[in-house]
């Protein structure tokens, strides 16, 4: 199996090294003097990358005799969206000299602190008395093997010798760089160098366009078998697996990352890399994470409703980190237990949040619930009435369950997922968050006070959700709902409506975060049927109508899920 990375054009004409270095004979006591070294950088853009070259030259002696050496460092910085960069690195310029100059070439992902010491002596042969250098190259070891070694030879006009041929480096977004360690040596031969006096080397290290492709030859792919060994395959598994970037690796020290079908080679530097992949039976948030896009959202003061279809975004939770889905995606659809479902978010721990959202995916309004109007609880004057669960007389108590909840755990046993054959899948570790913090500088109170809680104020006020909760208040339930925070990280906002993000029913319907106490009246955060959040009083707008319940589950971490995730091709539990 072979793969080909698309080829990237790039030219670059920037000058990166320069040296002039005029070398004497070598059995007269007066040398002739080096003309030194300039050291430019050079910075080019192509396409949407940066690429930026930089180093020094150390062949700046000012008397060079036969044996002298030198170290010459650049490093190439890559900044960019993941483009792969395709390169040469070159000598440019003219050797006057009868003598070739020798180079080697090592090439590392870090800096390493090389330098050459030489020590120039002198003896008589012949009668007559010769001078050479005696040199050592320090932590050369560090180095490694060299990747190419050559000479560079006698060139009255310019020319150009490639160093090294067919380099790879790609572009991200902090910059990826090779450091490249050219050792230059004027060498000490047995017979006399005397045509050399007068002789010049002028030229520069630098970079020109390559025109070569990647390429990347599977040597061969495995997959895990139930007893817990690898078995060949011919083809790489679509889906259903997850790489497993410990066991697999690749030649000229890349590295595979990704997940099927978008397997990333990183430190790709070399053409004819070679690789081999293991592939493990996928858990759940591999399967969601691959291939997505994965950004940081920081403002929630707008309604998010765009179209955001394999992008997936990044926050954390009292597990971990959580990452979740925004707008309008086409592809956090579910299929399990008999019912769809669209995913609210990876957890901290990897179990996978679900929303209901009926029996087919075209359903809509009052067909995405199981009930379109139940009270969340069947009193409002006691301030513990926001709970999911409650204690009365307790700001934290988990002793009684709220009428909501009872029907959540009777739509549960009924519908079948309390059975075997589904609960089997279903987390009942990660819990769900009823925050009943208060404020800084509130205070709690069971009746005749009113007070915000600590939801109101996030979303509120600074709209700036959290999915971080307090021991206290993680309920465990295999079924719960959905909170006002993981609204608000979807698209929803306090006070704007919102028609169009994936949360969005036309319906009210129910959250689980306590929004506030005033006076006599317990309220919680509500879905309105115009897609924003506000606080409303547990017995709904009043005794006549109440609002919709949409239950949220967890699935195991280690579940495997088939399936794209659209609502053609829903993820499914195998």
């Amino acid at each position: 199996m072979r793969e080909k990375n698309k080829k990237m054009i790039i030219i670059i004409t920037s000058l990166l090294l320069v040296v002039g270095v005029s070398l004497a004979y070598f059995t007269a006591s007066v040398l002739l003097g080096g003309d030194g070294t300039s050291v430019t950088g050079s910075t080019t853009t192509i396409q949407d990358s940066t690429l930026i070259v930089e180093g020094t030259l150390e062949f700046n002696d000012l008397d060079i005799y036969p044996g002298h050496q030198s170290v010459s460092s650049i490093k190439v910085t890559a900044t960019g969206n993941n483009e792969l960069i395709p390169y040469n690195v070159i000598w440019k310029g003219t050797n006057t000299l009868n003598t070739p100059l020798n180079y080697t070439v090592y090439k590392t992902s870090n800096e390493i602190d090389v330098s050459a010491s030489c020590e120039k002596k002198s003896e008589v042969m012949g009668g007559a008395k010769i001078y050479y250098e005696e040199c050592s190259i320090s932590n050369i070891e560090s180095l490694g093997s060299p990747i190419t070694e050559g000479v560079i030879t006698t060139s009255e006009e310019e020319t150009t010798i490639e160093l090294i041929g067919d380099e790879f480096i790609t572009s991200t977004q902090n910059g990826t760089s090779w450091y490249y360690y050219v050792i230059l040596e004027y060498p000490n031969l047995e017979e006399s160098q005397n045509i050399d006096m007068g002789g010049t080397f002028n030229g520069e290290i630098t970079i020109e366009e390559s025109d070569a492709e990647p390429d990347i030859n599977i040597i061969a792919a495995y997959i895990e078998q139930e007893d817990g060994s690898y078995e060949q395959v011919d083809d790489i598994p679509q889906s259903g697996y997850t790489l497993n970037t410990e066991k697999s690796t690749c030649s000229n020290g890349a590295t595979p990352t990704g997940n099927t079908p978008n397997i990333t080679i990183n430190n790709l530097s070399k053409s004819g890399t070679s690789c081999y992949f293991y592939f493990d039976e996928a858990i759940a948030a591999d399967t969601i994470l691959s291939g997505k896009d994965i950004q940081v959202r920081n403002n929630f003061s707008f309604a998010f409703g765009d179209s955001t279809t394999g992008i997936i975004y990044e926050t954390t939770d009292w597990k971990g980190t959580s990452y979740y889905f925004v707008g309008t995606p086409t592809d956090n659809w579910v299929d399990f237990g008999g019912f769809y479902w669209r995913i609210i978010r990876i957890n901290g721990d990897r179990s996978i949040r679900l929303i209901y959202n009926g029996t087919s995916t075209t359903t809509t309004g009052a067909e995405t619930m199981i009930n379109s109007s139940q009270f969340f609880n069947s009193n409002i004057i006691l301030s513990e009435y926001v709970g999911l669960k409650y204690t009365v007389g307790s700001q934290h108590g988990q002793e009684t369950n709220s009428p909501i909840l009872n029907v959540l755990q009777s739509w549960y046993s009924s519908s079948g997922l309390s059975n075997q054959e589904h609960s089997q899948y279903i987390d009942t570790n990660i819990g769900f968050c009823s925050d009943r913090n208060v404020p800084s500088g509130s205070n709690w109170s069971s009746t005749n006070y009113t007070f915000d809680y600590v939801a109101r104020e996030r979303l509120e006020t600074d709209k700036n959700p959290s999915l971080a909760c307090g021991s206290n208040d993680i309920i465990k339930e295999p079924v719960g709902l959905i909170t006002a925070d993981e609204v608000a990280y979807a698209g929803g906002v306090n006070g704007l409506n919102n028609t169009n993000y994936y949360l969005y029913n036309n319906m009210n319907y129910w959250t689980m975060s306590p929004y506030e106490f005033n006076a006599n009246e317990a309220r919680v955060f509500i879905v309105g049927s115009n897609g924003n959040i506000y606080g409303s009083s547990v017995l709904g707008l009043n005794l006549a109508v109440a609002y919709g319940v949409r239950p949220v589950i967890n699935l195991r971490s280690d579940v495997t899920l088939l399936g794209s995730g659209t609502s053609d091709d829903p993820y499914t539990v195998i």
